[in-house]
């Protein structure tokens, strides 16, 4: 039937209906229809009249004997015996099991559609399930307050829905409104909405509009999550393919065409739903354990929908390659898809497949189907993990294990790669297993963590290379290489069992598994005349990155040529205004690009400025390099360079800062290296080039030594990753390792210094960085060899929407600001406000890490964002208004109000994209300012403050809760200070020179103190300097530095000594500042000294430091006439 899509939809009411009546529709499903919430009992969140109407249908004779035993109140005893039951059990199982009603059994709440086609009571049970959809739903036990729509099955609350159109309100209003309004307790009376509680209540919560569909499963938290229900764009963009003139559908038609069909519906509740309990961290490190009920996104219904679709219908000996990005949840995929499969059942009850095998290497994938499945499936012994789980390993040969569990028929069987051949071997010859089919599912995780593979697979390996004509090394070879190699061998041997159906899945599949796993496209090979294969199933990276699954890491990549070249793209030599006067390329352009000493020095600083404060100090960084030598000599030189520097030796800093330093960082790779590999004739001449060195560090290394993982490391019992998983492991330096198939989510930089020429690898060992982790919202990618047009070319394979973060004009940052400022939404006032709080806050940087810090420094930007958020509701309600005026005087004729609504409409939505606009910039200027920052010093801390403001306002327009923010992250590079000791405890003689004002010494003391001023003065500008001008020099640059509030804080805070808020840098920035204001008056010559002579920091940032430490000035008249005296 064909719909019109004009502007009549845009009132909810009609879209309400439009639904409804499209559920009506669907051919056979019964939906039936309430246009209002008669009989709707909020107290028990029941439709009590269908669940009577399916009990009496399917059980007659528990009804009967129920009406005789309890006469007329055997319905009110029916509801609380139900009502028990979704109290204890909740909403799925309750569904799914029925509940115990002693005298009756088992109460059946709902049917699924029978697997075995002989079951006929299981089939009218799925029959007479009684699907509602009711309008209005007043849900709260004392209140008003409604829901659009509400789906029952059998009089059980299973989805509500909140419905906007996009001529009015957003999918975003939608999900605002539940979050603020729609609440499981009702805030002030603390009454239970038991629509709404989690588990006991409805299962999902759907935003609907006519373009997107968001849902969540808890409506509990403060803040609760909405996960996008799309199924992406035709080009691989998040969202929903855009209506296009000839369409009949609205974008979101899915939802009420196809997944509101009454044996969809029902199989997501029955056969997908299951409650995921974890424990995970949270930004602060705390381990809480955490329940999440899960609910099917739409790539993994979809998926799991068209592969059993196709297994009916083309049967047994297919091959399906399920490309999923990472984050796309593929273990809930792969154990939707084995459960599915197990239950496929013939004419005859028999199981269409006798066995269904798993193959992964992935640690913790067995245990989560295992404990899925048995959520899903109550049969003891469903899974069998061939050699034991995570939990209990099992002794004996696993190829007998194997066998076994193949003559068993055991419904699901958990292999190695190592171990996957004996299954394909016993499946082709094992004569128990003849006339039996099969189902694999291949997890290509694309791990090399152990650089082992069975003697099969290296034949195949072998085999491979012969036919390729290729030398390939098993140090390079990936699970992927290895099970593509494997299977082109039995094809060659057409050995291949015919009898098997083949699941790959797959994030970033290499040719060879397009042709082996793939199916033949509509398009052509040019050279080859041949179908060029495509994916079954595809989830792009790119859809992932925009639904904020997984992190886009080119957003966070620095080539190092690019850096290199900064100073002439982005700081010409002829620029010589004040404010660009004092920016400095930071240490990019003084390393040797070949010189592991200088890039250690370089990771070393870049770690401590940029990723030692984020996630709470717990973000880690990987060093990728060339080979098992490189390794060695990376190892040496951080080490080297963490010496030398006393301010990031670990032991020389006080424990509470310790995370501020990367610590002794660990390595990964495989077998053993030579020390003599490591050591490089170059290497006596590394004391001569830095001058921090005493020694050459490469001279420690043991030629006749073999360098191991294990002995360079000194573990004991852990393993690398569960090491480096700790908070005080920082740094890991890989060979050919966890470049692919590691998961480690607080890994924020990678530092590069290997050529990658593979552009699946190129893919794989950059998103090792890509995993979302709570408060984790950048990535730094340093590459020191690499061509950015290689890698950016690597990732369009996968991402349609890959773009490198590019070097920009530095002008940039003040033009988004400029234009953020005119917007209105804060005021000078209020960011003065945050920034002085923020400060005082932050002088005890442990603060930082206390929840009630986090929640105080967040509130901070509450006032602009409710200004944002009341003039955007306003336009909103404007927008509304003037819709239906326009509307009004449409039908009556009035064209003259017509235009008037016209331009108004226009006037708001102008207003609208303005407010819009400003949220966008918001992100923009804080991701223009971290990239630039990282390689230029813009010497005007208040940009960093403001960074910060706008990253925490961005984050607070977007409904982002206190708990995802990372605090940490946004303390300002001012107060990353590294103590080299407590200088509550040091002793007065150690602060230089302590000048006086009158009345503070006696005559003597006064006098050397004097004295030592002059000498001083003497030393910054030299002999012919005047002692007077140069004293007022220096007490107006000591006004300027305790005008700044952050220095005045940073030094009058007794947890930072001298030297490390010295070397810091942020004083040395705002002493030249004060020099460049004071060369528009009598202070010319002694501020150009300032700004051109280095020599002269170091002296006068001791005087400036003791005067504003102090709170004092140098005395002049006491001055003049010690001066005066002098000369006598």
């Amino acid at each position: 039937m064909s719909v019109q899509l004009d502007d009549k939809i845009h009132l909810e009411v009609n879209f309400e209906t439009y639904i409804t009546r499209k559920l009506a529709m669907l051919e056979g499903d019964g939906w039936r229809i309430s246009d209002n919430d008669a009989g709707f009992d909020p107290s028990a969140a029941l439709y009590l009249p269908d669940f009577i109407e399916y009990v009496t249908a399917t059980a007659p004779d528990k009804v009967a004997k129920m009406q005789k035993a309890f006469g007329g109140n055997w319905e009110n005893n029916l509801k609380l015996q139900l009502v028990k039951a979704l109290e204890t059990r909740g909403t799925v199982l309750t569904l799914r099991e029925g509940f115990q009603m002693a005298g009756y059994q088992t109460i059946t709440c709902s049917g699924h559609y029978p697997d075995d086609p002989r079951l006929p009571k299981l089939k009218e049970f799925y029959e007479k399930n009684i699907l509602r959809v009711m309008r209005q739903v007043h849900y709260q036990t004392a209140g008003n307050k409604s829901l659009d729509l509400v789906f029952f099955v059998n009089g059980i609350p299973v989805s509500t829905a909140e419905v906007k159109t996009e001529l009015t309100q957003s999918v975003e209003d939608a999900i605002l409104e539940y979050q603020n309004e729609r609440k499981p307790i009702e805030p002030g009376t603390n009454r239970k909405n038991y629509l709404l509680m989690y588990k006991r209540g409805a299962v999902v919560h759907f935003a609907i509009s006519e373009d997107e569909i968001w849902m969540c499963t808890d409506l509990s938290p403060k803040q609760p999550r909405f996960l996008p229900f799309n199924k992406g764009t035709e080009d691989g963009h998040a969202g929903n393919p855009p209506v296009q003139e000839s369409d009949t559908e609205y974008p979101t038609g899915y939802f009420w065409n196809d997944i509101c069909r009454k044996d969809n519906w029902l199989r997501i509740f029955h056969n997908f739903v299951f409650e995921e309990v974890s424990k995970k961290e949270d930004i602060t490190g705390r381990i809480r354990e955490v329940r999440t009920q899960i609910f099917p996104r739409f790539h993994q219904w979809d998926c799991v929908t068209k592969c059993m679709e196709d297994v009916k219908r083309l049967g047994v000996g297919q091959r399906y390659l399920i490309e999923h990005s990472a984050g796309s949840g593929k273990t809930e995929t792969i154990t939707w898809v084995s459960h599915e499969l197990i239950r496929i059942m013939d004419e005859n009850g028999e199981r269409k497949f006798s066995s269904v095998i798993v193959v992964t290497d992935r640690v913790g994938l067995d245990t989560n189907i295992k404990g899925t499945i048995q959520q899903l499936k109550k049969t003891m012994g469903l899974i069998e993990m061939v050699g034991g789980d995570a939990e209990h390993k099992l002794s004996g040969a696993k190829s007998k294990q194997l066998a076994k569990a193949l003559h068993d028929k055991r419904e699901i069987i958990v292999v190695t790669l190592q171990t996957f051949p004996f299954a394909l071997e016993a499946i082709a010859n094992d004569p128990v297993l003849a006339g039996a089919n099969f189902a694999v599912i291949i997890d290509e995780a694309h791990s090399s963590q152990e650089g082992t593979f069975s003697g099969k697979m290296r034949a195949a390996l072998k085999f491979a290379a012969k036919n390729s004509k290729e030398k390939i090394s098993e140090e390079d070879v990936t699970d992927e290489d290895a099970m593509n190699a494997y299977f082109l061998q039995m094809q060659d041997a057409k050995s291949l069992p015919t009898n098997v159906s083949f699941f790959a899945f797959t994030a970033t599949p290499k040719a060879e598994t397009k042709t082996i796993f793939g199916r033949p496209s509509n398009r052509t090979d040019e050279k080859t005349g041949q179908p060029i294969p495509e994916s079954f199933h595809l989830y792009p990276m790119r859809q992932a990155i925009e639904e904020g699954y997984i992190i886009d890491v080119l957003k966070g990549y620095m080539p190092y040529q690019t850096a290199y070249k900064l100073k002439e793209d982005i700081v010409p030599e002829n620029v010589v205004d004040e404010r660009t006067a004092i920016r400095t390329i930071a240490h990019w352009q003084s390393l040797h690009p070949t010189n592991v000493m200088s890039k250690a020095e370089f990771i070393v600083e870049h770690f401590v400025k940029n990723v030692a404060m984020l996630l709470d100090g717990q973000a880690k960084a990987m060093v990728v390099t060339s080979g098992r030598p490189a390794v060695i000599r990376y190892k040496y030189a951080i080490q080297a360079y963490l010496k030398a520097h006393p301010e990031y030796d670990k032991e020389k800093i006080e424990k509470r800062l310790q995370f501020t330093v990367p610590g002794d960082p660990l390595v990964a790779f495989s077998g053993s290296v030579k020390g003599e590999l490591a050591i490089m004739h170059e290497d006596d001449h590394i004391v001569e080039e830095k001058e921090y060195l005493k020694d050459n560090p490469f001279a420690q290394i043991r030629r006749d030594y073999d360098y191991t993982e294990e002995n360079m490391n000194n573990l004991g019992y852990q393993t690398v990753e569960q090491a480096f998983d700790k908070p005080e492991s920082r740094v890991l330096i890989v060979a050919n390792k966890f470049q692919t198939g590691f998961n480690q989510k607080k890994l924020v930089a990678m530092y590069i210094d290997k050529h990658i020429n593979n552009d699946i690898e190129i893919v794989q060992t950059y998103s090792r960085l890509n995993r979302i982790f709570p408060g984790k919202d950048k990535v730094f990618v340093v590459d020191f060899v690499n061509d950015p047009d290689v890698v950016v070319n690597a990732f369009k394979k996968y991402d349609t929407g890959a773009e490198m973060e590019g070097p920009q004009k530095l002008e940039i940052i003040y033009e988004i600001k400029a234009s953020l400022d005119k917007a209105g939404i804060y005021s000078q006032d209020e960011f003065d406000a945050y920034k002085v709080s923020k400060y005082k806050s932050m002088t005890d940087v442990d603060e930082t890490r206390k929840d009630s810090y986090r929640t105080k420094i967040y509130n901070l930007v509450s006032v602009p964002a409710d200004r944002w958020n009341s003039q955007f509701r306003a336009q909103q309600n404007a927008y509304n208004t003037w819709l239906d005026v326009r509307e009004n005087a449409k039908k009556r004729g009035d064209e003259d109000t017509v235009n008037q609504a016209d331009v108004q409409l226009k006037n708001i939505q102008d207003e609208l994209d303005k407010l819009m606009d400003f949220r966008k910039k918001l992100k923009r200027y804080s991701s223009a300012y971290e990239y630039i920052t990282q390689i230029v010093d813009l010497g005007e801390p208040d940009l960093e403050v403001f960074s910060s403001f706008a990253k925490l306002l961005s984050r607070k327009l977007a409904g982002v809760s206190v708990d995802e923010i990372d605090i940490s992250s946004f303390v300002l590079s001012d107060f990353k200070i590294k103590s080299l000791g407590d200088r509550r405890n040091m002793p007065e003689e150690a602060s230089m020179l302590k000048p006086m004002t009158a009345g503070g010494q006696g005559s003597s003391g006064r006098k050397e103190s004097l004295k030592a001023i002059v000498s001083k003065i003497n030393e910054i500008w030299g002999n012919d300097v005047s002692a007077d001008v140069g004293a007022r020099t220096i007490n107006a640059i000591a006004d300027f530095v305790a005008a700044d509030d952050v220095s005045r804080i940073q030094i009058q805070n007794t947890t930072n000594s001298k030297e490390a808020i010295i070397a810091d840098g942020r004083m040395e920035r705002i002493i030249q500042l004060a020099a460049i204001a004071l060369k528009n008056n009598e202070f010319e010559d002694l501020a150009d000294k300032i700004i051109n002579d280095p020599q002269t920091w170091k002296p006068l940032a001791d005087v400036i430091y003791d005067l504003v430490d102090k709170n004092k000035r140098i005395d002049m008249p006491e001055l003049i006439k010690f001066m005066k005296t002098a000369k006598k």
